[in-house]
């Protein structure tokens, strides 16, 4: 799938799911109100990338490259951002629950709100 086809996608209310961006270099795409579901962007550059009020359901985002992100208002419910790089990256008012987020992770990162984090 291409970005284009992609972009096409959520911006026709389409979800998204179990799809493989594995090491893909999505920086800087705005991804807003896209609905995402069991997929792999594991290793991803999602850089600067805008997912607000996004909804990435039980999708794999460890060791992505989140720096700068924004994922205001994003559901993230039980996604897995082990050793996913989030400096400066905006998860002002993002659902967590269940997400798998390293506590020290998320130094310089923008949040409200619980984070359940696991060790």
């Amino acid at each position: 799938m291409t970005t284009e086809e992609l972009i096409q996608m959520i911006q026709d209310g389409q979800w998204i799911r179990n799809q493989d961006f594995h090491g893909k270099d999505f920086s800087g795409q705005d991804f807003s109100k896209g609905k995402f579901e069991a997929c792999d962007f594991s290793g991803a550059n999602l850089r600067e990338a805008k997912f607000i009020r996004s909804s990435l359901r039980q999708c794999n985002l460890s060791k992505a490259d989140l720096r700068l992100a924004d994922f205001n208002q994003a559901d993230l419910f039980g996604s897995d951002f082990t050793d996913a790089k989030f400096r400066r990256a905006n998860l002002t008012g993002s659902n967590r629950i269940g997400t798998k987020i390293r506590k020290f992770a998320l130094k310089g990162a923008f949040l409200t709100g619980p984070t359940p984090y696991t060790e």
